[in-house]
């Protein structure tokens, strides 16, 4: 892992160094060493990293590099009687035409990602689990790899995903859990909401404080992606029974996968809940969504939920369609391995 991130944290140290050295006087009282001291930190050290690292980093990944340089050298480095001050004071414009240039690279790499997903043919594995993983992989830091590819996932679920892949269709083993719950019309409702409010606020504020009016609209528009992402992939993930194992996949829910000889019991329940953390709900907005299954385990497990947050409940909670056809095939499935395995395991009378 050390080796995978060094040149990484070799050019940030650098970084490090050349910004501590121009706080001295001696720098920042003479333009030429300032605007060479610039120039090491804006450019000349980013392209070395460039040149030492294409073949380990993709190209996208330098730009983001590059760009969060240039985001931060007006901050670090005087520019008064500096040569790039010309350039800074053009900074509103190179914003903008770096991150369109960013976007447009991330939704190509969405893009050449989705092709090859749709050629993988692992009914265990979907678009989020497959982008997940890679993101977590790539990420040194667990909590922040699982908020990064929440952000990526539901980005991808709002404006890449819009057609169910072969592999992915509804089979007598895969169970939905959206067309019965009445979950669209809350979804959608919240929406309609957070539209409206945008709109209103931003009439209001615009004339009083444009940077608040600015920073709310962002926060509507972010919430509405988040919304619209989450309530798609809930349409395009299935929860699916196996001989010996079942896969809960709801939205933007981490995958989670449950053993047979891990469950208790299982049942239809649909009351009310206290919450705690022994108790996990797979619905985004808490008690506004239903359920009807209760799954209780032997054993508490650790279970990922948006956002990075992580709990490790002895209960799950979640809505499935046709129940009762779901509890029939997990008792199916529970009996085959019961020859060799017993798990002690009570359904619900159907």
């Amino acid at each position: 892992m050390l080796k995978k991130y060094s040149s990484l944290l070799v050019f940030t140290v650098i970084e490090i160094v050349i910004a501590a050295i121009s706080f001295s006087d001696f720098i920042q009282n003479n333009s030429i060493l300032l605007s060479a001291s610039t120039a090491l930190f804006l450019i000349v050290i980013p392209l070395l990293y460039y040149v030492l690292t294409r073949k380990k980093q993709t190209e996208f990944t330098f730009w983001f590099v590059f760009y969060s340089v240039f985001k931060i050298t007006p901050f670090i480095f005087r520019m008064e009687g500096n040569f790039f001050e010309a350039l800074f004071q053009l900074k509103i414009y190179l914003n903008i035409a770096f991150l369109l240039y960013l976007t447009w690279k991330a939704f190509q790499f969405i893009k050449n990602f989705r092709k090859t997903v749709k050629q993988k043919n692992n009914i265990e594995q979907d678009e989020y689990a497959i982008i997940s993983n890679a993101l977590q992989e790539a990420i040194k830091f667990k909590k922040l790899g699982k908020m990064i590819s929440f952000e990526v996932c539901s980005f991808y679920y709002c404006f890449i995903k819009w057609t169910r892949n072969h592999n992915n269709t509804i089979t007598e083993n895969s169970f939905t859990g959206y067309k019965e719950s009445g979950v669209s019309a809350v979804y959608i409702g919240l929406m309609l909401v957070s539209v409206f409010e945008a709109v209103g606020l931003h009439f209001l504020l615009i004339s009083r404080n444009k940077t608040v009016s600015l920073v709310l609209l962002v926060l509507h528009v972010y919430v509405l992606i988040n919304l619209i992402g989450h309530l798609k992939a809930v349409f395009f993930r299935s929860h699916l029974v196996l001989s010996q194992k079942m896969i809960i996949r709801y939205g933007l829910f981490d995958t989670l996968e449950l053993r047979f000889d891990s469950i208790a019991s299982i049942q239809k329940f649909e009351g009310d809940y206290e919450k705690s953390s022994e108790l996990v709900k797979f619905a985004l907005l808490g008690k506004l969504e239903p359920h009807n299954v209760s799954i209780e385990l032997k054993e508490n497990i650790k279970v990922a939920l948006p956002f990075g947050i992580s709990k490790e409940p002895k209960r799950i909670l979640l809505y499935i369609d046709n129940v009762n056809d779901f509890l029939k095939t997990v008792s199916g499935k529970i009996e085959e391995p019961q020859n060799f395995d017993p798990v002690s395991l009570q359904l619900a009378s159907i």
